[in-house]
């Protein structure tokens, strides 16, 4: 049985697995920064817009890698 691990991300907050929306997820952190008047809040939306965009990669990593295994 496989066991899933939860990393924490540098504002705190936890990163599961990547969902289908990652890179839309990952648009819509960035364009709330962009618009975002407060410093702090920006970075923690970059932060999370980073994340999303990480486990987009790695999602479509794995499923290569499993597409690669089958054929």
């Amino acid at each position: 049985m496989r066991r899933e691990t939860h990393r924490l991300n540098p504002v705190g907050f936890s990163v599961g697995r990547a969902s289908p929306m990652s890179l839309s997820s990952a648009k819509n952190y960035a364009l709330r920064a962009e618009r975002c008047q407060d410093a702090k809040e920006a970075a923690d939306l970059l932060a999370k817009a980073i994340l999303e965009l990480a486990a987009s990669i790695e999602a479509t990593d794995a499923k290569v890698k499993k597409m690669n295994k089958s054929g």
